[in-house]
């Protein structure tokens, strides 16, 4: 937020700006400057793609930009922890976490915005391509936004309930730059029911 950025990245602090003119300021970066932006690069990723990229092929333009997404997703948020912990192992890397901190974090936050172009684009193209339920493509679609949606707020994952996935708690701080921590939310909230809570004191008395 501008918040940090302004406290902690500049000369300037917001303990001497009214929190209106800090949430105003929040507001137009994000929802007008960056947002919009966002939108305009992923586009034209999107259509570049669509153009360039096995245009007349689309099961194997749809497989391979899944296949290139998940490559760079999975490195990306599986070794957080030891990219973290590379400035304390590397002499190169200390000097770049001190003086630039930022720098390679915005490396790994492109290759991670660029793995989800990918993946987006491979799934949208399969489903535009093999899945048809009504005649109205988009009422196709709005039945299985509405299934997901009832699916995650029945298991409280929805974005709408918990918020972007960068606000939710990570428990065990697996994922200190991108948290990933659906699974672990759901057995929590599973645990709670009474069969599931029965069980799992069953297997304690076990242990």
């Amino acid at each position: 937020s501008i918040e940090y950025c302004i406290q902690f990245g500049c000369p300037l602090l917001t303990r001497q700006m009214k929190q209106w003119a800090i949430n105003l300021i929040n507001y137009i970066l994000y929802e007008i400057i960056i947002s919009n932006l966002s939108i305009m690069t992923w586009r034209g990723i999107y259509h570049y793609l669509d153009n360039y990229f096995y245009p007349d092929n689309v099961p194997m333009s749809a497989g391979i930009s899944i296949l290139i997404g998940y490559l760079l997703y999975f490195p990306l948020m599986y070794f957080q922890t030891y990219l973290e912990e590379l400035n304390l192992k590397y002499d190169f890397w200390t000097f770049i976490s001190i003086n630039f901190p930022q720098f390679y974090r915005n490396i790994r936050h492109l290759l991670a915005f660029i793995s989800c172009v990918f993946i987006w684009r491979g799934y949208w193209l399969i489903y535009d391509e093999y899945l048809y339920i009504f005649e109205d493509y988009y009422k196709t679609y709005l039945l299985f936004y509405i299934i997901s949606f009832i699916y995650l707020s029945i298991l409280q994952t929805a974005s709408s309930i918990n918020g972007p996935l960068s606000n939710m708690d990570d428990d065990n701080q697996f994922f200190p730059l991108y948290p990933h921590c659906y699974v672990s939310i759901v057995q929590r909230k599973f645990s709670q029911f009474k069969c599931f809570r029965e069980k799992i004191q069953e297997e304690n008395t076990k242990l």
